[in-house]
C-alpha cells in the first residue's frame, strides 16, 4: 500500500476551496495523488471515487473535509463502505508508511510483512480486511467481480519481464518503458519489491512525477522504506 501525502486543502485565488459537495474534491485529489486507489493501488481508468477515511454517515461533521479524503476504486469503496472506524486500530496510507507492513507475492494477497512486530500485528491484518484486501481465490467473500487480485498479479507478471529484459540490457529507453508501464499497469508497491535492488528504478517510482503523492519522507536515501514521522508505522 502506497504511502502518500494528499498535501494542504487546495486554494484558489488565495482562499482555501470550500467543497459544498464532496466530489468536488476528486480531481483535485488525482492532481495530487494519481488515478489510482488509494488502498489496493489499482489504476481506476475512469477516475476513481473520493473516499472518506471516516464514513460520511459516521461522522458527518467530516463529510466535506479534505483531510479526511483519499481516492478509492469502486471495491475498496464499497467494501470499506459505511463501517465506522477507530483511527488508532488501522494503518493508513496518509499517515503512515504502509509500504512496511506488508509482503507481495505472485500469487496471493498482500500479507503482514514476516518482520512485523507480533504483538502489532492486528494494525495490518485490520488494514488489509477493512477494503477486503485480504481476498484472494479461496476467501468466502470473494466476489467474481473482485479483479483486484487477479490484477495485481497481472502486474506481478509485467514488473517481473521488465526486471528479465533490464538485466539482460539495461538501457535508458528500457527505464522509461518500464516507468511508463508501471504508471499504466498501476500497484505501485509490486513494482518496488520487484525492483527494490535496483536503485536506479526504485528512486523513479519513489518520486512525485512518476507516482503523484508518494510520501518522499517514507524513504531513505537509498530507497529502503523507513518510519514515517508520526506515524505508526
Amino acid at each position: 500500500m502506497r504511502p502518500v501525502e494528499r498535501g494542504p486543502q487546495p486554494v484558489r485565488n488565495g482562499q482555501l476551496i470550500v467543497f459544498n459537495d464532496y466530489r468536488e474534491a476528486r480531481n483535485p485529489l488525482i492532481e495530487r495523488l494519481g488515478d489510482y486507489c488509494s488502498y489496493c493501488e489499482m489504476p481506476c481508468c475512469e477516475g476513481p471515487d473520493v473516499e472518506h477515511v471516516q464514513a460520511k454517515s459516521s461522522v458527518p461533521a467530516l463529510q466535506q473535509s479534505w483531510d479526511n479524503f483519499l481516492l478509492g476504486c469502486v471495491y475498496c469503496n464499497s467494501i470499506k463502505g459505511k463501517k465506522q472506524v477507530n483511527l488508532a486500530l488501522f494503518l493508513w496510507p496518509d499517515r503512515d508508511n504502509t509500504f512496511r507492513a506488508f509482503k507481495y507475492e505472485r500469487d496471493r494477497c498482500p500479507q503482514v510483512a514476516d518482520h512485523w512486530p507480533a504483538n502489532q500485528r492486528d494494525l495490518p491484518t485490520n488494514t488489509l480486511g477493512l477494503t477486503g484486501l485480504d481476498r484472494e481465490p479461496g476467501h468466502p467473500n470473494l466476489s467474481p467481480r473482485d479483479r483486484r487480485w487477479l490484477k495485481r498479479r497481472e502486474a506481478w507478471e509485467k514488473a517481473s519481464r521488465a526486471r528479465q529484459n533490464w538485466e539482460s540490457n539495461a538501457t535508458a529507453a528500457l527505464e522509461n518503458q518500464i516507468i511508463d508501464t508501471a504508471t499504466s499497469t498501476g500497484f505501485w508497491s509490486v513494482w518496488i519489491r520487484v525492483f527494490a535492488d535496483i536503485q536506479q528504478i526504485s528512486r523513479r517510482l519513489i518520486s512525485n512525477q512518476t507516482f503523484p503523492g508518494t510520501c518522499q519522507t517514507c524513504f531513505s536515501e537509498l530507497c529502503q522504506p523507513i518510519p514515517r514521522p508520526g506515524g505508526m508505522s
